[in-house]
């Protein structure tokens, strides 16, 4: 098989991803940097992110290994003790990878759009005033929101940014998508859901407003600022998949009680 790999700048990341590396070639896999069908990342999530994005044009012609070389992560299921098993991996014809849709958002502009794409979760945040944003769900009106931001996730980016605000973590075997609120005004005067809201997968969130000033971020990247104010961003479940072969040892539940349970 045709496969790249995506390394953590730590020495720890280096040697297990020359040493996977080694193994592989000897097996018959050939590295592809350009064109790879397997894209083996070696770090993090973090590290799987910057693969993910470096790959967002061929992403579903691309599945992904992740291994971690330091705390657990939700991306990467592999470490230093297992990664030799990812040869048996690939050369098991009858592996199949969990499939995982991505998240997209139109950002609409005064004189032109954009589409952004991510994993995680995409972000309206404004840090120079209050957002002050209409927010409707399948063209439903639901509230007028007013704070710093609003944050949509998707199932594997709940148990990110998106549990830091207080949202729920979703099983990854749902189809969802989260909407949570950063930092959002609540009084006599102003009032919002005040509440993570679960959906499902195919709804659409649109929101538009004073979003002069915000800033549209998603994942660990961000859109640059344009002179053309933001009119309105519509966030929906894109077409686009990301591809995983997991650890098959490893449940969704044992990663939950690793990274945020166990002492």
């Amino acid at each position: 098989m045709q496969i790249s790999f995506f390394t953590k700048d730590d020495e720890q990341s280096k040697i297990v991803s020359a040493s996977l590396r080694e193994l592989l070639l000897k097996q018959g896999h050939e590295l592809n940097d350009e064109f790879p069908e397997i894209v083996i990342s070696v770090g993090g999530d973090g590290t799987f992110l910057r693969a993910a994005h470096h790959y967002l044009n061929r992403i579903d012609e691309i599945i992904f290994i992740g291994v971690h070389t330091g705390t657990l992560g939700f991306f990467a299921d592999y470490d230093k003790h297992n990664y030799e098993q990812i040869g048996d991996l690939l050369n098991d014809k009858s592996t199949t990878p969990s499939i995982y849709p991505l998240l997209q958002a139109k950002v609409t502009y005064e004189d032109s759009e954009v589409d952004v794409y991510a994993i995680n979760e995409i972000r309206i945040e404004t840090p120079l005033h209050t957002l002050i944003a209409n927010v409707e769900i399948d063209g439903t009106y639901l509230q007028t929101f007013r704070g710093n931001g609003l944050n949509v996730s998707t199932v594997l980016g709940s148990s990110g940014y998106n549990r830091s605000l207080g949202g729920a973590i979703i099983d990854n075997t749902i189809q969802a998508i989260e909407l949570s609120e950063i930092a959002g005004i609540h009084s006599n005067a102003y009032r919002s859901l005040g509440s993570p809201l679960v959906l499902n997968a195919n709804r659409k969130i649109f929101v538009k407003g004073n979003l002069s000033d915000a800033i549209i971020g998603y994942d660990h990247l961000h859109l640059p600022a344009k002179e053309a104010p933001i009119v309105s961003v519509l966030f929906k479940q894109s077409d686009k998949c990301v591809r995983f072969f997991h650890y098959n040892k490893h449940t969704f539940i044992d990663t939950l009680k690793q990274t945020f349970v166990q002492d």
